[in-house]
């Protein structure tokens, strides 16, 4: 199966959830108006960038839920949209980090703000007012999902057990992000180090948060179907990450919505940057080396590192343990559900994370 009809139920998914988020970020919009100008154009400009998402996450949401038999589809549509919101608002957070300008083809409130902060003239440094921006604004944003999942139209007792299951992975995702960000000053890293760094820092939220929601909004999940929702998601996380880092380097620009020598210049310990340490020859480790990390990255350093990454195996390695993850995954399905078009959902939209160009 190819991930076609997984790449049709997104698309159906951010159709339908497109005017929800729009709507209620104009709501908060006037709301921000009430405690001035400025609050209330930031978060004009954090709408921009959610309405660019992927939907992957909120699309889980909605997948969870019908996995554990949910049937009020318009509730879980608008109760999923708290992870697109929490998802763009640490995008904010994630930017200022790594000190990019550019986020699905907008330009990021850190550059926003900082040219902003030189237009009047801030007696602080820009750059520093730009990213202290940036932190506020996705601040907020992390409340307005939590909001969003607290009004939900759900019993209580589930919303409870929802925010408990949020509040979880949200605390290792920022734990796995002070890995991520030391990782770069570290080439011995191990191959379960960088893993472990995937899966906290990104795949935990990307997959096993969202379906985990999804399912404890409808009730108690079976002890079977949980464990079965734990390795599809473990499995799904990695391929997801596997593809986003290979996007970051061998992505067009005009899919990805974000510059090619963003991960390199970001100095990222991912599974490529680790096996061409185990793979290259002395050259193009010397070459990786001497352009992780570093300020300037140009375009012709990540086509050489294109290059360097086929030529010794690198590519091909890495990718096969992409494809690796998704026959894994494929194997937990039955456990999750027993319906066929659900589970071919399940399926094609593993196998899309492996095929998705953007």
């Amino acid at each position: 199966m190819d991930g076609l009809l997984g790449k049709e139920y997104l698309k159906k998914y951010i159709k339908s959830v497109k005017s929800i988020l729009n709507n209620y970020l104009l709501i908060e919009e006037e709301k921000a108006k009430e405690v001035g100008k400025l609050p209330a154009e930031a978060v004009g400009h954090f709408n921009a960038l959610v309405a660019e998402g992927k939907g992957i996450r909120g699309c889980l949401v909605c997948l969870g839920f019908e996995a554990n038999g949910g049937k009020k589809m318009e509730d879980i549509l608008e109760t999923s949209t708290f992870i697109e919101i929490f998802h763009s608002g640490v995008l904010v957070h994630d930017d200022f980090m790594d000190r990019d300008n550019i986020r699905r083809g907008v330009e990021t409130l850190n550059s926003i703000y900082k040219k902003y902060g030189e237009k009047i003239h801030v007696k602080t440094d820009p750059l520093h007012y730009g990213n202290s921006m940036a932190v506020s604004v996705g601040d907020a944003t992390l409340y307005m999902s939590w909001e969003t999942l607290l009004n939900a139209k759900f019993p209580p007792e589930r919303i409870i057990e929802a925010g408990k299951i949020y509040a979880k992975y949200v605390i290792r995702l920022a734990h796995g992000q002070v890995l991520d960000i030391t990782s770069g000053a570290h080439e011995d890293i191990t191959e379960k180090e960088v893993l472990n760094i995937l899966w906290t820092k990104s795949g935990e939220y990307t997959s096993l948060l969202p379906l985990m929601v999804g399912a404890t909004l409808v009730g108690e999940i079976p002890e079977k179907r949980k464990k079965a929702i734990e390795n599809y998601a473990r499995c799904f996380g990695w391929a997801f990450q596997i593809q986003d880092d290979y996007l970051g380097i061998f992505g067009e620009e005009q899919e990805t919505l974000k510059p090619i020598t963003s991960d390199l210049r970001e100095g990222k310990n991912t599974l490529f940057m680790f096996n061409l340490r185990k793979l290259g020859n002395n050259d193009q480790k010397a070459f990786q080396s001497a352009v992780l990390g570093r300020e300037d990255v140009t375009k012709e350093d990540v086509y050489k590192m294109r290059e360097i990454l086929r030529e010794s195996g690198t590519l091909d390695n890495v990718l096969k343990k992409g494809w690796e993850y998704v026959e894994e995954g494929k194997k937990y399905i039955g456990d999750i559900t027993d319906d066929r078009n659900m589970q071919n959902i399940f399926e094609s939209l593993l196998v899309f994370m492996m095929e998705r160009t953007k």
